[in-house]
């Protein structure tokens, strides 16, 4: 391994969790879109950063994930979103949690990281940083929720209300460019039903999301009230150093570990600091993509892997989709 021989790559995530056949199509024709849209950052030669972000609000404007537009619903029937960002160069992060009426949570998170002097921010100081750098919420507000979402929470107040209900998700990317400059980026509605004020894993950094040029990038996805108590995604980069082991089989060995001893499930996209990819998942689905030259990998269920040019749309578009 020597720094400026790798083959860039971005790949992504759209949730971890229980799919029912009629969404995966459109699962799928919106993470391939999102990893061509972020790895044409990298090949006009964008930052690793800027190109999470934009495979991130591809899926966070698409009503097939659970993030930004279609995010999952609280007990109020209200969106509250998490996101975070991380620089593997500088280790610079920028999270937030709590956030409604913004369709790009990522792309605030990114601020955070760049203009607010902190690491994470929420609630009022939150929204009137937000308004100080420009963002404009949805008026009026409600405007992020989906008649999906609705009918799953409804769906959950009429079961046990065990947190296990609707297909989960969460949405995610990690980029490599050239010279081994990686990224990763997560963005969230939550779970159904969550109590308001519920934070996840997702904003928080070394569970949900994590990048580190000398180890490599990790976006999560799947039961957060759990891999936040075992911190998945540091731990998964940094065993995988300690035993000097590819990250695949370390994230298939830490995720069995984590749901043997705690129960759940979850699912994450990584990338080492060579540019190998890892994807792996122990609940039933998690789609996810990937761009490297002109090939673009898909899949949605365990066994599923699919190749593509990334020249192709070969999902036919739904309608009502983007």
């Amino acid at each position: 391994y020597c720094a400026g021989v790798v083959e860039p790559v971005l790949i992504v995530h759209g949730g971890a969790g229980t799919v029912s056949e009629d969404r995966i199509p459109g699962k799928l024709r919106g993470v391939t879109l999102a990893a061509k849209v972020g790895y044409q950052v990298l090949a006009r030669n964008g930052t690793v950063v800027e190109a999470v972000e934009q495979a991130v609000r591809i899926m966070e404007a698409d009503r097939f994930f659970n993030a930004g537009y279609g995010a999952a619903l609280n007990i109020e029937g209200d969106v509250e979103l998490d996101a975070s960002i991380m620089d593997g160069a500088t280790k610079a992060t920028g999270s937030l949690s709590g956030l409604r009426d913004l369709l790009h949570p990522i792309s605030l998170a990114r601020d955070v990281m760049e203009h607010s002097g902190h690491n994470f921010l929420i609630g009022d100081g939150l929204l009137s940083f937000a308004l100080d750098r420009g963002f404009r919420f949805l008026e009026p507000p409600g405007q992020l929720v989906t008649q999906y979402s609705r009918d799953a929470l409804e769906e959950w107040k009429a079961s046990d209300q065990s947190y296990r209900s609707g297909e989960g998700g969460t949405v995610g990317a990690v980029a490599i460019d050239a010279n081994g400059n990686i990224a990763a980026a997560t963005s969230t509605g939550g779970v159904t039903g969550k109590r308001v004020g519920r934070v996840g894993d997702t904003p928080i950094i070394g569970s949900g999301t994590y990048a580190d040029n000398g180890l490599g990038g990790v976006s999560l996805t799947g039961d957060g009230d759990i891999i936040m108590k075992v911190c998945l995604a540091y731990d998964v980069l940094r065993t995988a150093q300690l035993t000097d082991r590819a990250l695949q089989p370390v994230a298939d060995e830490l995720l069995d570990a984590m749901s043997a001893a705690l129960g759940g499930t979850a699912g994450l996209v990584a990338l080492d600091r060579a540019g190998n990819v890892a994807v792996a998942h122990n609940s039933l689905h998690m789609s996810w993509a990937y761009q490297r030259g002109d090939t673009v990998a898909y899949g949605a269920s365990k066994e599923d892997f699919n190749l593509m040019p990334a020249t192709d749309t070969p999902f036919d578009p739904l309608p009502g989709g983007m």
